[in-house]
């Protein structure tokens, strides 16, 4: 039987920590994921900067010595945002997809192809919007994306940061990509990922078709809890 890969989503908040005030370190945020040896990890709101042309994702994934892959989302004067992916898998595929809805609020989702074990992993790195209106718009384009790029029997995972406190996308998710929420039968107060400090809300999901879920968990108290605003989620994975 081939052997699991471990998967992580993690929004950074642009390596402002807890508070939105401090700068921490890629070196260090990427010293907390190391630990924990992960195969795949998706980062949310991932910072370049337009003045100093410092790169957070190119950071990141020289901190842990793996490819990065990042697409941009939100443009500023100061710079952009997006999200990266980094992984110790062999990456067929790259390709970052607009899936905003107003030329306010700019959201992508990140694409990769990966070869695992001689067959196609589809992963989508998201964050969504702040409003229900916008996710479900949003997931129907994810949908849209699936449907190009993905047969039916592949294995799929989709992560990131949904925005969905209300916990109203795991129906949709499930009738339009086929997906299923890794941590739906989790207790509530296992898998709630913001505040880090002291989690309310459930904010951020891994979603999976054909992988097998061996163990998935919600990672906390510190460091987690001194990086960022958001707690990471992790789980090893077997396709099916």
């Amino acid at each position: 039987m081939s052997a699991p890969i471990r998967a992580m989503t993690y929004n950074i908040r642009k390596g402002k920590g807890p508070d939105g005030r401090s700068n921490i370190g890629m070196p260090s945020l990427a010293s907390a994921v190391l630990a924990h040896e992960p195969d795949l990890v998706l980062f949310q709101e991932v910072f370049h900067c337009a003045r100093t042309g410092l790169s957070q994702s190119g950071k990141l994934a020289r901190a842990m010595g793996l490819p990065g892959y990042y697409g941009a989302n939100k443009f500023r004067s100061v710079g952009h945002h997006g999200n990266t992916t980094v992984t110790r898998l062999s990456v067929q595929e790259f390709d970052n997809h607009d899936i905003s809805t107003n030329r306010i609020e700019r959201r992508g989702a990140l694409y990769l192809r990966l070869d695992l074990h001689g067959q196609p992993l589809h992963v989508l790195n998201v964050h969504l919007g702040l409003n229900r209106w916008q996710r479900k718009t949003q997931i129907r384009s994810v949908a849209e994306i699936l449907r190009r790029v993905a047969r039916d029997q592949d294995p799929v995972l989709l992560a990131g940061d949904f925005n969905d406190w209300r916990g109203e996308l795991d129906r949709p998710i499930a009738e339009e990509l086929r997906l299923h929420n890794l941590f739906a039968r989790h207790p509530p107060e296992q898998v709630r990922t913001w505040h880090a400090r002291r989690p309310v809300f459930n904010l951020d999901r891994i979603y999976v078709r054909h992988l097998r879920a061996e163990r998935a968990r919600r990672l906390d108290g510190e460091p987690w809890s001194e990086l960022s605003d958001h707690l990471p989620l992790i789980a090893d994975l077997w396709p099916t």
